[in-house]
């Protein structure tokens, strides 16, 4: 359901580019021909065409400004029609101004004039035909959101209306006067829980774990309890404030700005990196028997597994995966000298790593195939450490939330202390770090990582 609305709001983008643009040409062609006004002087059409392609990404930018592209959507048509009304005004001042600061006579008055009654128009019915789209779509069953109501008295019947008047692309499962896990685990596909009703603290924890521990959206009636996160937005439902919370602030737009920024900065470092990949990849094969990457499976997001690429820093028969039971019993009889708390498994002297595996290690070498991870998006450049399943196994409920977001490449621990820290500052630093992510801290967490990697603390 998540990625059927951000497909849908990404989709306005070209549609309000495409809207501009044919806004600026109809403008064009209406001076030109249809007005009784006479014509002293207008751009040639090509270089109209040109010019106004570029132009229509101001009013783009103006409408990101203007919250024109929410994945919750409009209370109404005429909230809608306000906001672009409201945007496509200013980008238009804005452009006026430009123009009178570059002392030009590009466009008449009357084009501009014309341009914004036609591009009001223009981009409410575009945005409509993608509605009666996403509409069409949940009539034959894509894109529902499925909803379950916790609620009781006269709140069940304002809620209920809510759900089936407001959202009709919502379908509502059903209706309880209390938190039942056993029975809302049996509803398949649920998107959205609504809370109505008053819970204890300890049913109002496990509501809110149990939703995010399967990526579900929770509203509820905010004078039931104290607010759980900051990342929430409100609405309204028959004078009820109604608010819905977010795990972390990486969804909707900033969901997309870190796979956006992930991507780029990915393929860059595969680029201008690819002599160093050569070199460790020939020093890992004249050095020992085996290949030269290792794969293994790791947990991801909401705890989907992956395939996890690291330069191969041990002795092949002595690698878990590859040197079959002898490598996993030499593993087992190493743990009595494990140097790492919780479930992670750390020890400085370890037999089974290589020499250039030692300073492939050292030098963070090893991680540099992550890259690729990260470039098909199994993996972010920042986020928690990638845990392995037997490490999983042993999450408690606080540690499970290290799941609700991409494991990252590099993180808050990596510029921490590395190997030097506990699991349960691990714990704490991914939690603040998904609580409290924006795009400005995985750049600082990226260039404090050249350092703590320079200077070599808490790696073996």
């Amino acid at each position: 359901m998540k990625r059927f609305n951000q497909v849908f709001t990404l989709l306005l983008l070209p549609m309000d580019f495409l809207m501009v643009w044919a806004s600026f040409i109809t403008a064009y062609f209406v001076r030109l021909d249809w007005t009784a006004a006479e014509v002293s002087y207008i751009q040639p059409l090509p270089d109209y065409l040109k010019f106004t392609a570029l132009l229509a990404l101001l009013w783009i930018a103006v409408f990101c400004v203007f919250d024109l592209y929410r994945f919750r959507g409009y209370r109404s048509g005429w909230e809608l029609l306000g906001r672009i009304i409201t945007a496509t005004s200013v980008a238009l001042a804005l452009f006026v101004i430009g123009m009178f600061l570059a002392k030009t006579s590009f466009f008449s008055r009357l084009i501009l004039v014309y341009f914004w009654v036609l591009s009001i128009i223009f981009i409410f019915i575009g945005r409509a035909l993608v509605n009666v789209l996403k509409q069409w779509l949940n009539y034959y069953g894509a894109g529902v959101e499925r909803v379950w109501l916790i609620a009781e008295g006269n709140i069940v019947i304002a809620l209920r209306n809510y759900v089936r008047t407001q959202h009709p692309s919502r379908k509502l499962l059903g209706i309880s006067g209390y938190f039942d896990k056993e029975m809302l685990s049996n509803q398949l596909s649920l998107d959205r829980v609504i809370l109505g009703a008053e819970l204890d603290r300890d049913a109002m924890l496990q509501l809110i774990r149990f939703c995010e521990d399967r990526s579900i959206i929770l509203q509820y009636i905010p004078s039931l309890t104290s607010l759980y996160a900051s990342h929430f937005t409100i609405d309204t439902v028959a004078g009820y404030p109604l608010i819905e919370l977010a795990p972390t602030p990486l969804s909707g737009w900033g969901r997309i700005v870190k796979r956006i920024f992930d991507f780029v900065l990915s393929l860059i470092g595969l680029v201008v990196l690819s002599p160093v990949f050569l070199v460790v990849a020939v020093a890992i094969k004249l050095d020992s028997k085996g290949p030269v990457i290792y794969a293994q499976k790791r947990v991801g997001e909401l705890g989907k597994l992956f395939t996890f690429y690291k330069f191969r820093s041990m002795y092949a028969e002595m690698s878990p995966g590859l040197g079959g039971v002898e490598a996993d019993r030499m593993l087992e009889i190493l743990r009595a000298s494990n140097e790492a708390s919780g479930p992670m498994f750390k020890i400085k002297n370890d037999p089974r790593v290589t020499k250039v595996g030692k300073f492939i290690r050292k030098t963070s070498l090893d991680e540099l195939p992550q890259l690729f991870n990260v470039f098909i998006g199994n993996m972010s450049l920042v986020g928690p450490r990638p845990a392995l399943p037997n490490e999983v196994e042993q999450y408690d409920k606080t540690a499970r939330r290290r799941l609700l977001i991409k494991p990252g490449a590099t993180g808050i621990w990596q510029i921490s202390g590395r190997s030097d820290i506990s699991f349960a500052d691990y714990v704490q630093m991914d939690v603040y770090y998904l609580e409290h992510w924006s795009l400005w801290l995985d750049i600082k967490i990226i260039l404090s990582t050249f350092r703590a990697v320079l200077q070599r603390k808490g790696s073996y």
